[in-house]
Order: C-alpha cells, then sequence, then structure tokens
C-alpha cells in the first residue's frame, strides 16, 4: 500500500525536457519517423527537404515521457532567409510528437520551452513552417499567438504550406483592429471615433478606410468587389506604417469569410488581429444609406446591407459584436470597441 499514490491511481507520468545534439540518436530517430510521416500525408517523398548540419543549430530539444523519446524540436538562425529575417529571429525545425503521445499537451509544452530558450539567446522573434493538413499542428500554433506571414523559404510557393510567426518581446508587432459590419452599419465613422480616442491617449496610429484601396476600374471577374487589390495595397502600405512607427492600424472594412482573418495577418506581416462587428437594426441601415448614398448606387446598397448583415452573421468572424443603434454617439461605441479588442 505504501507504493500507491494517493487515491490508488498510476502515477503521473515523469515528463523531461532536455537540451541534446542535433545528432543525438533518440532524436534523430523522431525526425525520421517525422519525415516518413510527412511523405505519406503529402504523398511527395522525394521534395521533403535534407535535414539540417548541426553547425546551423542553435538549440535542439528532447521530450521523453518515463525516459521514452516522445517530441523534438529544433531551432535555427533565420537569417538564412535573408534581410527580412535578420536581426533576432529563429525559424522553429524538425517540430514533432510521435502520434501515441498526441492530445496530451507536450507539444505545447515542448514549444514554451522552446520559446523559453529563444528568448535566452537574445531572440525576438520566431517563425515557421507548417502544412495545410497538419490540422494539429496549426491549432497548437494559433493557440500559442503565431499568426501568419508573408511565405518565405523553399516552400513559399507551395500552396500547402502555410507560414506563421511570434514576437517573443511585448508590443514589438503590428496591432490591427478590423471595425467590422454590413453596409450602413457606421464602419467609417465609429473608426474615425476610434482614432479620435487613441490620439487622445497618445498612441501612434494609422487609420484606413479599405473601400478607398479597392476603387479601381475595371473589376476583375473574379474579384468583383476589389479584395485582391485591397490587400496588395495593405501589404504595401504595412512596411511603410511599421518602419514610422505605426503599430496600431484601424481599418473601416468588411470580412466576410474565416479564411480571410489570415490573409489581414499576412498583409500587416503576422500581425495581431482583432475583428469587432457593428450591428444596427435594418431599418437604422436602410435610413443611412438613404441619406447618404446617391441615386445610380442607392438601390444597390439597401439590398446589400440586408444580404450582408445576414452574411456576417453566419460567418463567425468576429472576436466580438458591438451595437451601433439607437442614440449612442460614435464616441461611446468607439470606446466599447477598443475595449471590445483589448486595445
Amino acid at each position: 500500500m505504501g507504493d500507491e499514490p494517493p487515491g490508488g491511481g498510476a502515477p503521473p507520468p515523469v515528463v523531461r525536457i532536455d537540451a541534446v545534439p542535433w545528432d543525438d540518436p533518440a532524436a534523430v530517430a523522431l525526425r525520421r519517423e517525422q519525415l516518413a510521416e510527412l511523405a505519406a500525408l503529402y504523398d511527395d517523398g522525394d521534395d521533403l527537404p535534407p535535414d539540417l548540419t548541426a553547425d546551423q543549430v542553435l538549440a535542439s530539444l528532447l521530450l521523453t515521457v518515463d525516459g521514452a523519446p516522445a517530441a523534438c524540436a529544433g531551432l535555427r538562425d533565420a537569417a538564412v532567409h535573408g534581410e527580412r529575417f535578420a536581426g533576432g529571429v529563429g525559424e522553429i525545425k524538425r517540430m514533432f510528437v510521435r502520434p501515441e503521445f498526441r492530445g496530451r499537451g507536450y507539444g505545447r509544452l515542448l514549444l514554451g520551452r522552446l520559446e523559453a530558450v529563444a528568448a535566452d539567446l537574445g531572440l525576438v522573434r520566431l517563425v515557421l513552417e507548417t502544412g495545410a493538413l497538419q490540422g494539429a499542428a496549426v491549432r497548437l500554433y494559433r493557440d500559442a499567438g503565431y499568426r501568419r506571414v508573408r511565405p518565405f523559404g523553399p516552400y513559399a510557393d507551395d500552396p500547402r504550406t502555410l507560414h506563421y510567426a511570434r514576437w517573443l518581446v511585448p508590443d514589438a508587432g503590428t496591432r490591427v483592429l478590423v471595425v467590422n459590419g454590413t453596409v450602413g452599419a457606421g464602419k467609417t465613422t465609429v473608426a474615425e471615433a476610434v482614432a479620435d480616442l487613441l490620439r487622445e491617449r497618445g498612441v501612434p496610429y494609422a487609420l484606413i478606410d479599405v473601400d478607398a484601396l479597392r476603387r479601381a476600374y475595371p473589376t476583375a471577374d473574379d474579384d468583383p468587389f476589389g479584395q485582391e487589390v485591397a490587400l496588395d495595397h495593405l501589404e504595401a502600405m504595412a512596411g511603410v506604417l511599421a518602419r514610422r512607427g505605426y503599430r496600431h492600424v484601424v481599418l473601416a472594412e468588411v470580412i466576410e469569410r474565416p479564411a480571410d482573418r489570415e490573409r489581414y495577418e499576412m498583409a500587416f506581416d503576422g500581425a495581431a488581429l482583432a475583428v469587432v462587428r457593428l450591428v444596427a437594426s435594418e431599418a437604422t441601415c436602410l435610413a443611412r444609406l438613404r441619406r447618404r448614398e446617391p441615386d445610380p448606387w442607392r438601390d444597390w446598397h439597401l439590398a446589400r446591407t440586408v444580404e450582408l448583415a445576414a452574411i456576417l452573421e453566419a460567418a463567425g468572424v468576429d472576436d466580438a459584436v458591438v451595437e451601433n443603434d439607437g442614440d449612442r454617439t460614435p464616441r461611446e461605441v468607439a470606446a466599447e470597441v477598443l475595449a471590445a479588442a483589448g486595445w
């Protein structure tokens, strides 16, 4: 009886994370298992990258459970990808958890330790690549705060490859607030009030009414609302804003597809994105549109506001929803939007 744990259950497993050489036999075996799994998953084993050499590796970790090798991860300098990642950026490599150990939180545990090692090495940001078919890995990274960035590396042109990044130092990256909503919900007016509040707080910001970026004629058949044009504009502007210190960006914009969230993250190089949707009654939206829209476009907007409101309600894109109806002032609504976004 003395050997039994309290409650009579099995003792918890002994989990260790140790720094090991890159050529440690257990770590090498895990990486070989990973490559075999990827070859089967993507059906292109001949296109898998060669393993790194020891001199390319900044750190190598091995997680064991009751002495059994369960997971591994490595870290290298991301400057190998050029100037874009020069100066304190590391790349996560060969992170892998054996199938029989998945679903127990070991991946998150290992990732946290790797981030701590990276910080101790003086790195300020981590980047990585993973695959679109590796849903568990994508969820792990997103839950840990990694956000989409523009493609890099040998698989930059492969649509099955996803690239993510996370800052290790506070307030280093860009924060983007999208004031979302149907036509007539008051996006532009409230976004301007948000900008006023940020200015009063002394927060450097940029305000962009995205509709102005997509006004081009003629529109492409596969881009009737100018979404691709707008995203190209935003990507070109993002670097300028970041270099000039505008780390808070407010967008008056419509995001109606969950997948588009990551496209805005990419446009702003892995930004922390908050989407807050404004809602108002159909009668309020229609009344606003009747006052503001000229005759040639009025009927289209009146029909579109009802259609788009239903699309946005069903899409589940937003982090929060704020009412913009009745006698609420734009300033009151803007304050609630900022609070909902955590700004």
